[in-house]
């Protein structure tokens, strides 16, 4: 039976600690991409080589700046980083802990995320690992849906680019980089992942 590995619990245990300091009730993509970041696993690392303006300290500015969502809020003519100071005030002082709940985008990127990655595993383009890793949540963070890959281009760093060093720190060396696919099928492996993963309620 797939489990955790040691990395994936680390992941979301700086998971949770990154969405308190934020003030936030449910984790989604973007307190996973903090997780990620602020593990700093071994594959992480190999990431954020490739990638060195990823710091945990830029995704977060990020964050409380609602750096996705400003080009929409200056339309309506709201200065986000005019409310930025407030919104940090706010998230460090009273922050609770949050349920161990997902927000829907994040269990939909993890369901979509994990299909693909059973995929490629199945038809050996990636290692048949036998537990979750910290790669499953790093594939799932920058599934197109998810708000992480919005804000990590409106950082000015390409999504599909990170995909590509994370699907590279995967395979060994001299081995080509799987093509990561739009759509999987999900078999057996892939509904015990689910069943695994949706565990923990989805935030309504």
């Amino acid at each position: 039976m797939l489990i955790y590995d040691d990395s994936f619990v680390a992941v979301m245990t700086a998971t949770s600690d990154q969405a308190t300091a934020l003030g936030a009730r449910s984790y989604g993509s973007e307190h996973v991409l903090l997780g990620l970041l602020a593990a700093d696993d071994e594959l992480t690392q190999q990431v954020v080589q490739a990638f060195p303006d990823l710091t945990a300290t830029a995704v977060r500015e990020a964050v409380h700046g609602g750096l996705d969502d400003a080009p929409h809020l200056a339309r309506l003519g709201i200065d986000v980083h005019a409310s930025t100071g407030a919104s940090r005030a706010e998230g460090a002082t009273g922050a609770r802990r949050p349920r161990t709940k997902h927000a829907p985008e994040l269990q939909a990127a993890l369901n979509r995320a994990t299909a693909k990655w059973g995929h490629l595993r199945k038809t050996g383009a990636l290692p048949k690992e036998s537990r979750l890793s910290s790669a499953v949540l790093w594939l799932a963070v920058l599934e197109p849906s998810a708000r992480a890959p919005r804000l990590l281009e409106a950082m000015g760093i390409d999504p599909d680019g990170v995909r590509v060093a994370v699907l590279a720190a995967l395979v060994p060396p001299g081995e080509p980089v799987p093509t990561w696919p739009d759509e999987a099928p999900v078999g057996p492996v892939t509904r015990l992942v689910h069943r695994v993963l949706g565990r923990t309620n989805v935030a309504r």
